[in-house]
Order: C-alpha cells, then sequence, then structure tokens
C-alpha cells in the first residue's frame, strides 16, 4: 500500500476536485459543479473526504447531514454518498480506510448503496436490509423517445386534475409541507426531520428545481420530478407526506401516458409478491451504524420512510 493521505474537500484545490468530479460521477453539469448545494455543506460543520496517493486524488467518501429523531431524540447524523475510489486502487484496502476515517465524522451513519459498497459496510460490521423497494410503472416498452417536450405548468392545469392541486413552489409552500412533516413524525420514534430548512434546501436551493411540480391530494402534498435521462422520459415521485396509494399512481399512471412519460417510479416500503419475480422492482440496500447499537437496532427495525428527495437517488 503507497502512502496516503486523507483530507476534507475544502483542503483540495477547487479546480482539482471539479476535475475529479468531472471524470469520476456521471452527474448533469448543474448538480456536478454546485457541490456545495450536493453535500449540504451550509447545514454543518460535516465535510465529505478525498484520498490523496502520490500527490492524485483516487478516492472519494461524500455525506449528506441531516438530523434524525431516535427513540424521540433528536440526533446529528450522516448519509453516506459518492463514494469512489479509482479503479487502479481497487481491491487495496483503500475503500476500508477511507470509510472508516469518513465513520469518525458523525456516530450515526445511513446509506442506501449498490451491492459493492454494501460489501465494505457489511466488513465495517453494518446493519443492512432490503425493507425498501424502487418501483417501476413502465409505459413505453420499447424505448422509443423520439423528441422530449419540455413541460410547462400550464399543461398540468389544463389537465383533468381531479382531486389534484398544483401547487406554487415557494416560501409559503415550503412551511405547509414543514408543518405537515413535522406533525407526521410526531406519531414515530424513530425517523428522518424534514423541517422547513430541510425543504428549503432540497427543493427551493435545488439546482434543477425547474423540473419539480408539488400537488396537493386531499391535504397530502406530493413532490414530482420530470426528467430527460439516457433518451427516457422519466417521471419520479420523489417526496409524498403520506403512503403513496393506488389513488395516486392511477392519476400519475394516466397522466404519464398522456404526457409521453417513459416510466413512473417511485420508493415503497410495502412488501408484495411480485418484487421478486420483476426485475423492473428493485430492493435497495439500506444500510446503517451508530456508536450505540440500540441505535442500530432501531434504524435497521423501525425506520420505515425514505423518499427520492432524502438522499441522492433523485438525481445519480
Amino acid at each position: 500500500m503507497d502512502k496516503f493521505h486523507i483530507k476534507k474537500i475544502s483542503e483540495i484545490d477547487t479546480k482539482k476536485l471539479l476535475q475529479f468530479y468531472q471524470v469520476s460521477f456521471q452527474y448533469e453539469k448543474s448538480i456536478l459543479d454546485n457541490y456545495q448545494w450536493r453535500y449540504r455543506s451550509e447545514f454543518n460543520e460535516f465535510e465529505p473526504l478525498i484520498l490523496i496517493i502520490d500527490n492524485q486524488i483516487c478516492g472519494h467518501a461524500g455525506l449528506i447531514p441531516i438530523d434524525l429523531k431516535i427513540n424521540d431524540k433528536k440526533q446529528k447524523a450522516i448519509w453516506f454518498t459518492d463514494f469512489y475510489i479509482t479503479s487502479e486502487q481497487r481491491s487495496k484496502g483503500y475503500g476500508k480506510l477511507l470509510a472508516e476515517e469518513w465513520m469518525k465524522i458523525c456516530p450515526i451513519q445511513i446509506t442506501i448503496c449498490n451491492d459493492q459498497s454494501l460489501k465494505v459496510f457489511k466488513k465495517l460490521k453494518w446493519s443492512n436490509n432490503n425493507s425498501f423497494v424502487r418501483r417501476l410503472k413502465i409505459y413505453n416498452y420499447l424505448n422509443i423517445v423520439p423528441t422530449f417536450r419540455k413541460l410547462n405548468k400550464s399543461s398540468f392545469i389544463k389537465d383533468e386534475l381531479q382531486d389534484f392541486k398544483l401547487e406554487e413552489l415557494n416560501n409559503k409552500t415550503i412551511a405547509k409541507m414543514a408543518d405537515l412533516s413535522e406533525h407526521n413524525l410526531l406519531k414515530k420514534s424513530v425517523g428522518l426531520i424534514r423541517d422547513e430548512n430541510w425543504f428549503k434546501w432540497r427543493i427551493l436551493n435545488c439546482p434543477y428545481k425547474k423540473d419539480f411540480y408539488i400537488f396537493n391530494f386531499k391535504g397530502n402534498f406530493i413532490v414530482v420530478h420530470i426528467k430527460l435521462k439516457n433518451s427516457l422520459k422519466i417521471l419520479n415521485i420523489v417526496y409524498s407526506s403520506q403512503p403513496i396509494t393506488s389513488s395516486i399512481i392511477k392519476f400519475f399512471s394516466k397522466f404519464s401516458k398522456k404526457k409521453g412519460i417513459d416510466y413512473l417510479s417511485y420508493i415503497s416500503n410495502e412488501k408484495k409478491i411480485f418484487d421478486f419475480f420483476l426485475p423492473w422492482q428493485r430492493k435497495l440496500n439500506f444500510a446503517c451504524n451508530a456508536e450505540n447499537i440500540s441505535d442500530t437496532n432501531v434504524l435497521n427495525k423501525n425506520f420505515d420512510d425514505i423518499q427520492f428527495l432524502d438522499s441522492d437517488i433523485d438525481y445519480i
């Protein structure tokens, strides 16, 4: 193993850092360049880490700081995101070393990760489960999209909204969403604290907020993100203040078919018998770790609400 250093991203030259991000992560430019937003740097002092070998950036461990409610107590935590080791330095133990250093930042850590990263977390004795499923509703099986037509809010208004009301994307709506989120959390012993500060960061300050649409359905707030990726037009239900019901899916399915959406996607923790058989119903790897083993057990057993907006799932 060569001599290495692990540094905070604030200690790295910005130009070199952006060059590394461009090579390592396949994000849109607005997300790639805006890494201060991506890692919620204004929330607290927590920072992603960089692995340096022979004066070259060879690894990265990102994070998103959050507040969690665990056993009715507010605690600091971090999402593990953007974990990367350059190909020439893999299988040498650097990934484990970088993750161990990252774990010192905050005593409670959670992540949604791929199978390769999960192997590292298992070596570090993290708990994990597959309680969450990313569900897809596919409307264009041939994957043919001739032209991506930019959608605007007027197209929603002209449609038959039924019990759905399109909300303005502003501070007033965000405040209402935060109030409802905090009210819902009162009923739980564990969960993410999505307060007004969190909603402003994740929605109002988001570099692609123009692609968000907020609906009110019988007092339930639903946020959808419509995007183009790999020539596919995608509708992600990125947030819902209540569990996503068949009525919600029925409405957005009808809308998706009318607007030429190729597929609709959302996260659910509701188990269905066909999850194992359908390849597009993807089970998500949730992993967690805490210095207090009882906190780890509570998170792994009772944490039941993860949505696209919470981590980096919406834009990876």
